[in-house]
């Protein structure tokens, strides 16, 4: 058995660079990039739900003392 694996071939916790608290600059660089892309595509929904709110077919006017009564 190697040394920092477990029974099944696993690292063990203490062996995690994530345990650590040191993390490799790819990772550093990747987890960058999906909060980056996270917030461009928050911003371009929300431009998009602003630009088509009232986009459709109109409300209907119904007079409010009109109900529909279902039994």
């Amino acid at each position: 058995m190697k040394e920092g694996f477990d029974e099944n071939g696993e690292p063990t916790l203490t062996e995690l660079d994530d345990y650590k608290g040191t993390h490799s600059a790819e990772k550093r660089r990747v987890i960058r990039w999906v909060i980056v892309s996270g917030l461009v595509l928050g911003v371009f929904y929300a431009m998009a739900r602003y630009y088509f709110w009232n986009a459709g077919e109109e409300e209907l006017n119904i007079v409010q003392s009109q109900k529909i009564i279902a039994y």
